[in-house]
């Protein structure tokens, strides 16, 4: 089942980074690092509410640390113990539903540590044995041979806790018959058969693949060749029955085999179905067949049409398709399913659309998504499916095959591999997701899908007595009304299964937050709709430090209403006038840990609880070190590294350790770092050619932290020397009498139809003093054109500044600022990159005059050192300047001193400068 994904790179969150790591000391030791090994002793760390969780480990550690936190990165738990008392498990009193991870330190008498951890999950109790609910299913891998990729009998139970009702498997023709004539399926697969079955789940059993007892290629191609297969097809519906077993005929035909004999054709995928459902219905007429298992890839648009129009629906119950769109979200694979629908239509067909394989891989591959994205996209694809008419949906898989994090076919599992170092079968979020979807829709028919807002979505289903759930969620977060009879009780529940229950106010409503994550809301609910009720904002967190924010409450109603937030554990009160805005101030405790957070305030309005406010943020290391190339006084290299405690409370660190090339140090032994406060320490290199510096920060007990970049030799900076440039439109004298930058017809391309000097040319002068890096320049244009505004000036007459600290192709962010005089009459400013701060760039001051007798536009910039993120101190940055030509018929070309902006985004293509302390005249 190859997938062929491709798409941006996403970021891993900090669980799965810890995932994959068992972590020494980068200094050599006097013994070994401890061992730490997780070794379930419940399978898959799967517990349900009531449950004694119990999380099992070996270790050769004095002591073993841990802390859990929640799917909001809210830590639960957290404690340390002597590993002989813990004797391989660590139990923790933790009954809310909720998919956890619990980082391990396992500490030797010495202070050698080793870092890990695991993942497990709290589950509702739900009774799915007699359920008829056949939606939710997964790619289960059972029939694969004995390799890590198959999950073993033991996740059957698993599967089935998770409410997983179907399992999409394989009981290959080629291990069913070994000897011509003889078809006995292997024991394992008729093992699993019988587990799937004890445990209440279906099986989509897909018959499929070649044999070489009858032909070399994979896929038949002769009729000779589909009767072999067909024998194969009616022995497994013998085998196997049609009680809870659905068959789905071949495996993405239309990309299996394509240079075989058979061609990936939908007319030789049609022969075959013929022939197969022919003699399988002859023997058992309530068979369920299924196909093409399509998969949307290369023109399958006009396969599928073929395979309709050769009248291939006329031999399946059900269409299968695979609408893979990683790492898109899951609503762009609406489109398939309604184009395959409207193929049908047209030839007359209205039967079931199953979604037999759709996923999302974890991981480090470009094309990965995020653990928790991956949760929230298996649930929406779902939702989005159901909503949308689709009968039955597989997610695939639901074991990561493989432990590489770099291979995407590794990482498309709801649970870890049996080998991961975090624990065979632990949960990723996205099985407790799966398990919470599974709780909330169980045998609830569909109502239908709405839309609400720009980019927000409800799919309800109908609970009975009045009753309804809704699962809503926005890719554009926002908060919601949700109405309700006045005083009835609504209950919301999240993603991973953590329940509030608010109750209706006077005017029918409850409010919530709605984000990527889907919440689910039970109750006598009419409607979903936007609102700006409630809003929260928190303030960027650092570990070890509050995080505060504050809840915003805008009554539009004539009267004043009292209102208490309960958030982080506290409370805060206040009122909100009649048609006016009140605030209360919020705070989450301390956290040791960092990562993504998510922050929650429950909101009573006049006693009655009636909002659940939700944001996002990420919790950043009070810590961080880096490094800068920089340049003393007397222009000798050295390499500047920092250290920056960015908490309120001094942080003692063991030492820096610090290698460049084949030298190495240490620094800041048994230092303090000041709250709020940087440590700078130089250390004298030398540079003949490309080299790298890397840099580790050790604390007693805590993960290292990090850092590493290049260095590269300084060659003929440009010197800029100190004066602070007076910006009133006119060169200053001391500036003027400077050797200039000489700018004439340098562009790359040139400026189209270029005339000389004349034409377009110009001087400049670079110098700063410790607040500003300044640019004076002259520009000689003969015809001024300036129509655009903000980020598009860069296609006028104007300048563009790439600017990086240290030398040509060390850094890799740029700052890229414009300046221009625009049409309109102000001077605008603007700022490129990073795209994190594109807009306009704060402290930036520009005088822009024009000339027009002399033809002439004069510019005198001042850039903030605190804006570019560099220190003025350092005395080493790298840029470009571009000088860009409209004369009224649109961009013509440019003017560069260096490159690295207008030809192409490269800041190794930069000039370097060296800011000499003397002042210049």
């Amino acid at each position: 089942m190859t997938r062929r994904r491709s798409g941006a790179v996403s970021l891993l969150t900090a669980g799965l980074l810890l995932a994959a790591v068992l972590q020494s000391p980068a200094r050599a030791a006097t013994t070994a690092a401890p061992t730490l090994t997780i070794t379930p002793t419940t399978v898959g760390n799967t517990f349900t509410v009531g449950q004694q969780v119990k999380l099992g480990f070996s270790t050769d550690a004095a002591t073993v640390n841990w802390t859990v936190r929640d799917a909001g990165g809210t830590e639960v738990a957290k404690g340390s113990a002597s590993a002989a008392s813990l004797n391989g498990q660590l139990p923790l009193s933790i009954s809310t539903p909720g998919w956890y991870q619990t980082d391990l330190s396992a500490v030797a008498a010495d202070g050698t540590t080793t870092l890990g951890g695991t993942d497990f999950a709290v589950l509702t109790p739900h009774d799915f044995s007699t359920s008829t609910d056949t939606r939710i299913g997964v790619a289960g891998a059972l029939g694969f041979g004995n390799t890590t990729a198959n999950p073993g009998l033991e996740s059957v139970p698993l599967m089935a806790m998770g409410g997983i009702s179907t399992d999409r498997d394989e009981a290959f023709w080629a291990a069913a018959e070994t000897t011509k004539g003889v078809i006995e399926f292997p024991q394992r697969v008729k093992d699993y058969k019988a587990a799937l079955d004890a445990n209440n789940v279906d099986f989509l059993n897909i018959l499929d693949y070649g044999n070489t007892l009858y032909y070399p290629d994979e896929a038949p191609s002769t009729d000779e060749q589909r009767a072999a297969f067909t024998r194969y097809a009616v022995a497994a519906v013998d085998q196997f029955g049609t009680e809870h077993t659905t068959y789905e005929l071949w495996n993405e035909w239309n990309l299996r085999d394509p240079n075989g004999a058979a061609k990936a054709s939908p007319e030789n995928y049609v022969a075959l179905l013929k022939m197969v459902s022919a003699a399988v219905r002859a023997k058992h007429p309530d068979v369920k067949l299924t196909g093409p298992s399509l998969a949307v890839i290369n023109d399958w648009q006009g396969w599928f049409t073929k395979f309709a129009d050769l009248g291939g629906l006329d031999y399946v119950d059900a269409v299968t398709i695979h609408p893979y769109v990683q790492p898109l979200d899951p609503e762009a694979s609406v489109t398939y399913v309604n184009t395959i629908r409207s193929i049908m239509a047209a030839h007359g067909s209205t039967k079931p659309i199953y979604i037999s394989e759709q996923g999302w891989a974890t991981g480090t591959n470009p094309s990965a998504v995020s653990e928790p994205a991956q949760a929230r996209d298996l649930v929406r694809g779902n939702l989005l499916a159901y909503g949308n008419g689709v009968a039955r949906y597989s997610s695939y898989n639901f074991m990561d095959s493989g432990n590489d994090p770099s291979n995407v076919e590794h990482r498309f599992g709801l649970v870890r591999n049996r080998l991961d170092s975090r624990g065979a079968l632990v949960p990723k979020p996205s099985y407790v997701a799966t398990a919470v979807l599974a709780r909330q829709i169980d045998e609830l028919p569909l109502i239908g899908q709405t839309r609400f807002g720009t980019n927000g979505y409800d799919v309800a289903f109908n609970a009975g007595g009045g009753q309804s759930v809704h699962a809503v969620w926005s890719t554009t977060p926002g908060l919601v009304n949700v109405a309700a009879p006045a005083g009835s009780q609504v209950q919301i529940t999240s993603l991973y299964g953590e329940t509030t229950t608010l109750t209706a106010d006077a005017g029918g409503h409850v409010w919530v937050s709605a984000g990527p994550d889907p919440f689910y809301a039970r109750g006598a609910i009419s409607g979903v709709a936007p609102s700006n009720r409630f809003s929260l904002a928190v303030a960027p967190e650092i570990a070890g430090d509050p995080a505060t924010g504050t809840l915003t409450f805008s009554n539009p109603d004539a009267v004043a209403h009292a209102f208490t937030v309960s958030a982080g554990g506290a409370e805060t009160s206040g009122t909100a006038a009649a048609g006016a805005t009140a605030t209360a101030a919020v705070t989450y405790p301390a956290q040791d840990s960092t990562g993504a957070r998510t922050y929650t305030a429950r909101v009573t309005v006049d006693g009655q609880p009636v909002g659940l406010v939700s944001t996002t943020g990420t919790a950043t290391p009070p810590l961080s070190v880096t490094a800068s190339h920089v340049v003393n006084g007397s222009g000798k290299d050295l390499l500047r590294f920092r250290v920056t405690n960015a908490s309120s409370h001094d942080l003692s660190v063991a030492g820096l350790d610090w290698a460049v090339g084949a030298s190495s140090g240490t620094l800041l032994a048994g230092c303090t770092i000041g709250a709020n406060a940087t440590r700078e320490v130089d250390v004298p290199i030398t540079l003949t050619g490309s080299s790298t510096w890397s840099a580790s920060l050790r604390r007693v007990g805590e993960a290292e932290i990090r850092a590493s970049g290049k260095l590269l030799p300084v060659v003929a900076p440009t010197v800029a020397g100190r004066h602070t440039v007076a910006l009133d439109g006119v060169i200053d004298p001391v500036v003027a009498s400077q050797p200039a930058i000489a700018l004439e017809g340098t562009g790359t391309p040139p400026v189209t139809g270029w005339g000389g000097p004349s034409d377009l040319s110009g001087k400049l002068w670079l110098t700063h003093d410790d607040q500003n890096l300044y640019l004076s320049a002259r520009i000689t244009d003969d015809v001024f054109s300036q129509p655009n505004r903000g980020g598009n000036i860069w296609a006028g007459d104007g300048i563009q500044l790439g600017m990086t600290a240290g030398a040509p192709g060390e850094a890799t962010t740029t700052q890229e600022i414009g300046v221009a005089l625009t049409d309109a009459g102000p001077v605008d400013t603007w700022r490129w990159t990073p795209t994190s701060q594109a807009g306009t760039p704060p402290g930036v001051q520009a005088k822009v005059v024009r000339d027009e007798t002399a033809k002439t536009t004069t510019y005198e910039i001042a850039v903030p050192w605190s804006t570019l993120g560099f220190a003025a101190k350092d005395r080493l940055l790298s840029a470009t300047v571009v000088v860009n030509e409209n004369d009224g018929t649109g961009r013509r070309g440019w003017l560069t001193w260096g490159k690295g902006v207008a030809e192409t985004k490269n800041p190794a293509l930069f000039n370097p400068i060296r800011l000499d302390p003397a002042a210049i005249g």
